[in-house]
């Protein structure tokens, strides 16, 4: 009798199931997006990481689950910047162009940061500020994760 010994075999998660991110992911990582976020979208930043990665233990997982996070906060933060200054552009649009008939891009652009409140000014440096925290972390797991693949635990 013939006997078949299965190599282990790390498992890689680029195509998972809504039952096996739950059990990965936990909670937490379901409440990081908002109503108004594409779940889906979410998970295929979190497929493109981990094929990116290929993490091969639960550590090198959760570091790949990490840096999608990171990636997507980023991603949310650049969009609410982007919100804010197109929302003062078009509500001063009429003003600026009776101020400068001819105003380019530039100009409205530094218009609208200019004519900010106080409490947008507070909330774009606050999502500014929570962009460069979400960069630096993924940089540093992609980093780990590098050197987990040149010399693994």
């Amino acid at each position: 009798m013939k006997t078949t010994i299965e190599p282990p075999h790390s498992r890689r998660f680029t195509r998972t199931t809504t039952a096996e991110n739950e059990l990965l992911l936990g909670e937490d990582a379901l409440s990081l997006i908002t109503c108004v976020e594409d779940r889906q979208l979410f998970a295929g930043v979190r497929d493109s990481v981990h094929q990116q990665f290929a993490p091969r233990t639960l550590y090198e997982q959760n570091m790949a689950d990490s840096i999608a996070e990171d990636l997507w906060r980023k991603s949310r933060f650049s969009t609410a910047e982007t919100a804010a200054l197109s929302a003062t552009i078009e509500r001063d649009w009429e003003l600026i162009s009776k101020e400068c008939a001819n105003a380019d891009p530039a100009y409205r652009t530094f218009a609208a940061l200019r004519d900010l409140g106080p409490r947008e000014v507070a909330c774009l440096r606050a999502a500014q500020e929570s962009e460069t925290r979400a960069w630096r972390r993924s940089r540093s797991d992609a980093a780990v994760l590098a050197a987990l693949k040149a010399k693994p635990l």
